[in-house]
């Protein structure tokens, strides 16, 4: 009996050691700075506040010490009635006067964790910067944000840390709806990406806003039963919503009225394709403007010789393909696949079609409610004369999706490579890369057709 209750009592505490490692959170404190009055000679600065954070990082193998990790977080406030110019450098002084006096107040603060951020409160106007160091990007977002008000926008943010080599970081940006066009321009002109929000019209784009698509989001917005109208550019189409169910007339009329719009196309020079959706159901698909792209076909991959082109060359069989996953890539927030088919056969053989995918999850359950589009709207396949031993392949593309909280994940695809053929079921795992694919339920695939491979 006594082994017994010793037995508990061991067990006991183990659980109660057990409960405490897991019940310890990440622990932050902060204290604010006291700072000199140097900052108050800088004209256009209302306010500065700097507030040190301490963050606890528990230790990840039992035993070991936790440590902490120490950045600043500085506020500027800066005064309403700055010019851009102004406000670029008043921005960029101040923050080079802080720099040293914050890395003598706070010497265990690491400058790349630490952050500024200036604001101009009556206009919502957010500039943050990543890294305690004047930097020209500083001054750029501080100049445009201001211009971007000036302009009509109602609220302005972006974060210099997200700045790239080949573009400036993006702005969100939300405005009245006349606004819209006038604020496009400005960001246009200043050669600011913005993502734009004015009423129920809304403009995404990481390329340079064109005023033109701009004005007809905020045009489409406003035709009778519309309850939003939104695009992407520049791949998407335009997407308009209307309080409709299949067959009702407003769905039709909606689609008319962007087939005969004549403001478009704009600085692009490309046509735009449009879906008219009601709300309980109905679509409407077409072109703005008419204005229709030619057909293309899909680019050989690689950058080999072409194939020779024989006319006289039979239809690739399903028994002349051994159909393979190619891998898979990431890049920010886009995913990338490759199918390939392998000519097994004595000779050459074409192929001209598409292939058709279904996509499955680790139960060998269909993904629900996804979505396959071509890969461009114009895209059509060409025949692609394959020789003996070589590879066609086709691309596959989708946006990240979140695999938060576990969901189903995709983990193999069911192939069809020619119409009527046979499905082939691919895993998606490659030798030391991922064994999945985030394409969950409701995802939105496109997938070319089959072109020129590289070699295997």
């Amino acid at each position: 009996m006594g082994i017994v209750i010793v037995g508990i009592l061991l067990l006991v505490a183990i659980g109660c050691v057990i409960a405490v490692v897991l019940d310890r959170d990440d622990e932050t404190e902060s204290a604010s700075l006291e700072l000199s009055d140097e900052w108050r000679s800088v004209a256009g600065v209302r306010d500065v506040v700097a507030v040190e954070e301490s963050l606890r990082i528990p230790g990840e193998d039992f035993g070991e010490q936790d440590r902490w990790e120490h950045s600043v977080r500085i506020e500027v406030t800066l005064e309403d009635d700055l010019t851009g110019p102004e406000a670029a450098e008043a921005g960029t002084e101040v923050l080079g006067l802080l720099t040293p006096e914050i890395a003598l107040k706070a010497p265990e603060a690491a400058a790349d964790r630490s952050r500024a951020s200036f604001i101009v409160s009556s206009t919502g106007i957010q500039v943050g910067s990543g890294g305690l160091v004047p930097l020209d990007a500083v001054g750029d977002a501080l100049a445009d944000a201001v211009a971007l008000r000036d302009a009509g926008a109602t609220s302005v943010s972006l974060s210099v840390s997200e700045e790239r080599s080949d573009r400036p970081a993006k702005a969100d940006v939300r405005a009245t709806k006349d606004a819209l066009v006038a604020v496009a321009t400005v960001a246009r002109t200043s050669r600011r990406p913005v993502d734009l929000l004015g009423g129920e019209a809304w403009y995404r784009s990481n390329e340079l806003p064109d005023p033109v698509e701009v004005g007809l989001v905020a045009a489409a917005s406003e035709r009778p039963s519309v309850t939003s109208a939104q695009l992407s550019a520049p791949f998407d189409p335009l997407i308009v919503l209307v309080e409709a169910a299949e067959g009702d007339r407003v769905i039709a009329d909606v689609s008319r009225w962007l087939a005969a719009y004549d403001a478009y196309p704009g600085a692009s020079g490309k046509p735009l394709a449009f879906s008219v959706e009601g709300t309980r159901g109905g679509k409407a698909e077409g072109w703005v403007g008419g204005v229709t792209p030619p057909q293309t076909t899909m680019t050989p991959f690689g950058s080999g010789d072409p194939w020779p082109a024989d006319p006289g060359a039979p239809s690739c069989r399903m028994e002349d393909l051994e159909v393979t996953f190619g891998g898979q890539d990431a890049a920010a927030g886009s995913r990338q696949a490759w199918l390939r088919a392998r000519n097994t056969s004595g000779g050459a053989c074409a192929i001209e079609s598409v292939p058709a995918v279904e996509f499955l999850n680790a139960d060998g359950a269909a993904q629900a409610g996804v979505s396959v589009e071509p890969y461009e709207p114009s895209m059509v396949p060409a025949r692609v004369v394959v020789p003996a031993g070589e590879s066609v392949m086709a691309a596959l593309d989708w946006q990240a999706m979140s695999t938060a909280n576990d969901p189903d994940v995709t983990t193999e695809l069911r192939v069809v490579a020619i119409p009527g053929g046979p499905a082939v079921t691919l895993g998606v795992g490659v030798p030391g890369g991922p064994s999945d694919l985030d394409i969950l339920d409701g995802a939105e695939v496109r997938i070319s057709p089959w072109a020129q491979g590289t070699a295997h």
